[in-house]
């Protein structure tokens, strides 16, 4: 029977207190200390998941203990050399394969440099949440009737795997993609890529600048948190019937502004719904029987046995992999979720 780990981190200070309630008695500048100093340990074991196809496997998830504000906070060789802490708990359950989630999996040059301290195959579940992604938004589109031929789309966090994914799986679809970024080496790499294949599709670089174009985006993608890239995003300056993708912890947009926004649809993008035989036990801030991508990602490998080499670590954009992961995912009954905030849209 394969094994799976997957490396989770708390996602706030409520998703702490959650799991530890006496928690509750300590003030936040407190829990952020004890936070950076414990060592990953396993918070839940799941046994005897099946997939549609009968296939078996067995897991743990392993809780590296840095909030999302203290992951972009930290030097990058610290937040490596805690994530390959929890790798080696991961190897010593035995785990054939291993899931880096969110912000896990983008330090390292998108999980490579971690992938090259173990033998264990390493994923960071960008495949399948890409493949949510670009699934979701043209339900999305459809619903609000938003001719993508037309459309403008802002890439927030560009240069990432997910990023670079639905950036190539746009191409030739809409009309515009707004490439918006951090690092401007990548970002240049990616708009030569993208013009090299000659498509309709105009590409412009924006580097950090959000204003002008979150007003005239008629699609935003949020593939980063608003801790690493603060979002400009209001009430006021959000196009007429936008449509927003955002994937991250902290989420970029808030209920709030959805609230006073009716016309605009903020859908999640990376949620799936495994089949009734997988349940993993965790709490998470979503609809109950819900799971993210990455996680979903992790399993789908253990179940079809592709254990031998790492799947989605690196950040260049492949979508023959966005293709093979959510073929597997259909093969094993996991299905991408039309959500907001973690909960079904009715209409879908």
């Amino acid at each position: 029977m394969n094994k799976f780990s997957f490396v989770v981190y708390p996602l706030d200070i409520q998703n702490v207190h959650d799991y530890c309630s006496i928690s509750k008695l300590a003030p936040a500048s407190i829990i952020k200390m004890i936070l950076k100093i414990l060592p990953p340990f396993k918070i839940s074991q799941a046994r005897k998941l099946r997939s549609a196809q009968g296939a078996e496997i067995e897991g743990c998830f392993i809780v590296c203990p840095l909030l999302s504000e203290q992951i972009i906070a930290m030097k990058e060789e610290a937040v490596i050399k805690k994530i390959l802490k929890a790798v080696r708990l991961g190897e010593r359950n035995d785990a054939n394969v291993i899931g880096l989630g969110a912000l896990m999996g983008i330090y390292g040059k998108g999980g490579q440099v971690i992938a090259g301290e173990t033998s264990v195959a390493i994923t960071t579940g960008s495949s399948l949440a890409s493949a949510a992604i670009l699934e979701t938004l043209k339900r999305a589109a459809a619903l609000r009737k938003v001719d993508l031929a037309k459309a403008k789309v802002a890439m927030v966090g560009a240069t990432n795997a997910i990023g670079q994914n639905c950036a190539q799986g746009l191409l030739g679809t809409v009309e515009t993609i707004f490439l918006l970024a951090k690092n401007t080496g990548r970002l240049v790499e990616l708009k030569e890529l993208l013009n090299g294949q000659k498509s309709k599709t105009n590409i412009i670089d924006k580097g950090l600048v959000l204003d002008s174009v979150i007003k005239e985006a008629d699609i935003i993608i949020f593939t980063t948190s608003a801790i690493e890239v603060p979002s400009t995003a209001t009430t006021d300056n959000l196009k007429k019937g936008a449509i927003i993708c955002d994937i991250p912890s902290p989420r970029n947009i808030s209920k709030e502004i959805c609230n006073q926004r009716k016309d605009i649809l903020v859908i999640d993008g990376a949620m799936i719904e495994p089949p009734e035989t997988v349940r993993i036990g965790l709490k998470l801030p979503i609809k109950d029987g819900f799971i993210y991508a990455c996680m979903a990602e992790t399993m789908i490998l253990a179940f079809e046995g592709q254990t031998e080499d790492d799947f989605s670590t690196g950040f260049k954009p492949d979508l023959n992999k966005i293709a093979r992961i959510k073929d597997l995912a259909d093969k094993h009954g996991f299905k991408i979720k039309f959500t907001s905030f973690g909960v079904p849209i009715l209409n879908e």
